[in-house]
């Protein structure tokens, strides 16, 4: 009998968690569509439309936000794909995933928060980092670390 509770509690947790990531990957997809499409003018407001975050940002921080999107991506030239490389949280509550976009000049990197704080699952925000070898020289850092720390 303990063992069946075990393995029924398994099975919810695992069924939880593939219903969310079905949830995310709806609210995703029509915000990745956008770079596909090249309808890259109106990104951030696009992406918090239906979210009750938008409530709490000023409609000339959506412009401005929009503004900085348009003419960060804009100069990349061709865009190619998109793939996610990563994805981090707490589950159930709070996931954030991480996407490369590929340009034709140089990639891109979009995260895209989203937050349950009840029943359903909305983006929460979206970031743009046109950097991505600040990434690995950070990480860099750390791995050049560990070579001079040696096990007792």
């Amino acid at each position: 009998m303990k063992h069946l509770i075990i393995t029924i509690l398994l099975f919810a947790s695992v069924v939880a968690k593939a219903d969310d990531s079905k949830e995310i990957d709806l609210l995703a997809k029509p915000i990745l569509e956008l770079f596909k499409k090249g309808d890259i003018s109106n990104v951030g407001s696009k992406a918090l439309a239906n979210s009750s975050i938008s409530d709490y940002i000023s409609k000339a921080d959506l412009v401005q936000t929009d503004s900085q999107f348009y003419g960060y991506l804009n100069v990349l030239g061709e865009f190619y794909s998109v793939e996610l490389i990563h994805q981090q949280g707490i589950e159930g509550t709070f996931i954030t995933r991480w996407y490369v976009l590929k340009y034709k000049r140089q990639p891109a990197l979009i995260s895209l928060e989203f937050y349950k704080a009840k029943d359903k699952w909305e983006v929460h925000s979206i970031n743009l980092k046109l950097e991505l070898d600040d990434y690995f020289e950070e990480r860099s850092k750390i791995e050049i670390g560990k070579l001079g720390i040696k096990e007792s």
